[in-house]
């Protein structure tokens, strides 16, 4: 296959503003799925969000170079190359307020999630060799994989760049992927800051998703912006169900829900919430589509470049050999 994703105005002279449409759907199921991931069944959504931004800022210059990233394909980084991030740029990077973070951060120094030193914050590499946190990491590569594979299915993807490294036969690139994934996910939190804060964000995307995840690929509404699926066809969530999905209690989740409501993000119909046809059609959350579309381009590319993608479109391939010998 190896491909990689086109802007949004290549998406497809049929129908590029449905494709995109289609594309916001799969996204943000495979966003959400990432999140509750590396989340797990009793993390704290900030606390999540925080050690995430913070790893991916420790390691930038490890995810810049390519023979760096193939280097540590399978393996966790020395705290020597590891380079502190400040509270304050963690905050910025999330949008949220120094003394959330600052306290959130005490929190997880206490709890020996991540460490204080000159500079800031580190995520040391013995927290990220645990193997809980490993096992997190092959689901996050395995909904990655799938994510890849179903982009290609609905023909969202175009040509990408050749291998700039040489991945190690029978190295499966799972900690590279995961520092590149990550990446991405926060890069989609910073482009959604605009709407409200870090938990709104979460909320209105898994609202958006439940109201959608019925519908058949090929419900992509008209051809223009304003032309889209009906309200009528999306499928209402209660706050206690959404409260399940994000794994946020249902008082945090109602009071979020009513901001939200007086805004005109959500709108309360028989059945529970939605996320408007209205609102969807706004020219700014048109724009982040279109910097959505360009962010999940630079990450295929990026894992185009490591090798990743020739691993998985032969996957097949070995599978198949593997079941031969097998036989």
């Amino acid at each position: 296959m190896n491909t990689a994703l086109s802007e949004p105005k290549t998406l497809g002279s049929d129908d590029p503003v449905g494709r995109l449409r289609l594309l916001s759907r799969l996204t943000a199921a495979f966003l959400l799925d990432t999140v509750a991931i590396v989340r797990g069944d009793d993390g704290h959504l900030i606390d999540t969000l925080l050690l995430s931004a913070a790893t991916q800022a420790n390691i930038a210059d490890i995810i810049r170079q390519p023979e760096l990233q193939a280097a540590f394909a399978d393996a966790v980084p020395p705290d020597e190359m590891r380079r502190p991030v400040s509270i304050n740029a963690l905050a910025a990077s999330l949008s949220m307020p120094f003394e959330t973070v600052r306290r959130r951060i005490a929190g997880l120094v206490r709890d020996g999630h991540c460490v204080l030193v000159e500079g800031g914050v580190v995520v040391p590499s013995k927290v990220l060799s645990d193997p809980r946190y490993y096992a997190d990491a092959f689901r996050g590569y395995e909904r990655l994989r799938a994510f890849y594979y179903q982009l290609g299915d609905q023909h969202l993807l175009g040509p990408l760049p050749a291998a700039e490294a040489d991945l190690s036969h029978g190295v499966f690139p799972i900690r590279a992927v995961s520092r590149i994934a990550g990446a991405y996910v926060l890069r989609v939190v910073e482009l959604l800051a605009t709407f409200g804060s870090v938990p709104d964000s979460i909320i209105t995307m898994e609202v958006f998703r439940s109201n959608t995840e019925h519908l058949a690929h090929s419900a992509r509404g008209g051809p223009g912006f304003d032309d889209m699926v009906g309200d009528e066809h999306r499928a209402p969530i209660s706050v206690g169900a959404l409260a399940r999905r994000v794994g946020m209690p249902p008082e945090t989740v109602r009071r979020h829900a009513a901001r939200l409501e007086e805004v005109g993000v959500l709108v309360r119909v028989d059945g529970g919430l939605i996320v408007p046809s209205r609102f969807l059609a706004r020219p700014l959350l048109r724009r982040k589509l279109v910097a959505n579309a360009g962010n999940l381009q630079r990450m295929f590319a990026s894992l185009a470049r490591l090798g990743v993608l020739e691993v998985w479109d032969n996957l097949p391939v070995i599978e198949a050999e593997a079941a031969g010998r097998a036989a």
